[in-house]
């Protein structure tokens, strides 16, 4: 117990709590808390001490995105609906996250892109190699994944078309790098002119999260006899860009 020395003991109250009694046997000191009157104030002085009740009850108003308003028998949550696919949600499920300003926001959306490369080079006629697998022209193509969270994977298609003349018992070969893909033999008595058949090549690059990778294109010929001539070196060069 306080008690005052000397009598009687002055009391007062701030914003917060109120003191009253005299600090004596008869009149003892005792403090209580000061609650608001406005009926939003949710805070009470009941027998266990003070308690949020009243007011409107202990609920809120919910926006987008949620549900319930925080009473015992509607609890506030997330506005969510039921997962609509056989596979395992939290196995497959994305992730949900908070960016700087507070605002939710989901995984990084797929992107998709392409881009492309060709051209059409016409020459004076130019002796075939007698090799093979020999590089007559090389070519490039850059290929930029723009997502700067995840890698990339890119379908690369190569398209080659050379023109050949071809004299009698004369042979030419074309493809792309080591990969002869056409081969024309002149087995006739008389020249053949504008001898070409178009080929494409496929495969598959990963490139990292916001790099480029610039994917060559070696046009290569070869088996050139009897005199066999090139004329024109048409080729293409395309990458579809997928990043999810």
């Amino acid at each position: 117990m306080i008690t005052a020395k000397p009598k009687p003991l002055v009391v007062g109250q701030g914003d917060c709590i109120t003191l009253a009694g005299q600090g004596t046997e008869a009149a003892p000191l005792t403090a209580a808390p000061r609650l608001d009157p406005n009926p939003a104030n949710l805070l009470v002085c009941g027998p266990g001490g003070l308690v949020v009740t009243g007011g409107t009850g202990g609920t809120v108003a919910t926006g987008c995105g949620l549900t319930g308003d925080g009473a015992t028998g509607t609890p506030l949550a997330a506005a969510t609906k039921d997962w609509p696919h056989p596979c395992d949600i939290d196995a497959a499920a994305g992730g949900v996250y908070c960016d700087s300003t507070g605002v939710l926001r989901s995984e990084p959306r797929t992107r998709v892109a392409n881009a492309t490369a060709e051209g059409n080079q016409v020459l004076p006629a130019t002796a075939v190699p007698a090799g093979s697998d020999v590089i007559v022209a090389t070519h490039t193509l850059d290929i930029v994944n723009r997502d700067g969270c995840r890698p990339a994977l890119a379908w690369v298609v190569a398209t080659i078309d050379i023109d050949f003349t071809l004299p009698a018992n004369s042979s030419a070969s074309a493809g792309i790098a080591a990969d002869d893909m056409q081969a024309f033999v002149n087995r006739g008595s008389s020249t053949a002119t504008g001898v070409h058949t178009q080929v494409s090549k496929q495969w598959r690059r990963s490139i990292p999260a916001g790099g480029t990778l610039v994917e060559p294109l070696e046009i290569t010929l070869g088996r050139g006899t009897g005199g066999a001539t090139y004329t024109r070196i048409q080729w293409s060069l395309q990458a579809l860009i997928i990043s999810a």
